[in-house]
């Protein structure tokens, strides 16, 4: 979650600026225009010094490879909804979305001579029956995104599991 905080902020930044500029339009709330201004400018600034501070220790390359690789994953690894035969709707299957929830504390993390990548690991036990046997082609998976790191086997880190990898 993390590496997508100033994406975020920015996002939030261009909706406070659409919000004082409907303010302005429509002469509605002009009291608090500048209120409004100030905290979307304020949003700005912290969303640029969260990717200067984010991009600092591995480069701004290397933190939009992170983005890009953290959003395949997390696609590679979705389980689809499956369809009732019968009534053509999606079937719910709670033990699937608690899986896909768990998809989006799951990261990738490229530095200049290293990579991490955390998996998330679902506190259900379906869920992470589901997650185990998808272990092995998450590293195959990571793998066949750069061909500059070797990543090694998971280890368990709290609520992760853990791939690092290192350059060749």
């Amino acid at each position: 979650m993390k590496l997508f905080l100033p994406i975020y902020e920015s996002l939030a930044s261009v909706l406070i600026f659409c919000v004082d500029w409907l303010i302005h339009q429509l002469n509605l709330f002009m009291q608090y225009q500048t209120i409004v201004l100030i905290i979307g400018i304020g949003l700005l600034i912290l969303a640029v010094s969260s990717v200067y501070l984010l991009s600092r220790r591995r480069g701004f390359v290397n933190y939009c490879k992170s983005l890009n690789d953290t959003g395949r994953l997390r696609r590679f690894l979705r389980q689809q909804n499956s369809i009732n035969d019968f009534t053509s709707k999606t079937k719910v299957n709670l033990d699937q979305r608690i899986y896909n929830s768990a998809l989006w504390y799951t990261y990738i993390d490229y530095a200049e001579d290293s990579m991490k990548v955390w998996v998330c690991i679902p506190n259900n036990f379906k869920a992470k029956k589901v997650l185990d046997s998808n272990l092995d082609n998450i590293a195959q998976e990571v793998s066949s995104y750069t061909d500059k790191y070797i990543c090694s086997s998971h280890t368990r880190k709290g609520s992760f599991y853990v791939y690092k990898g290192e350059k060749k």
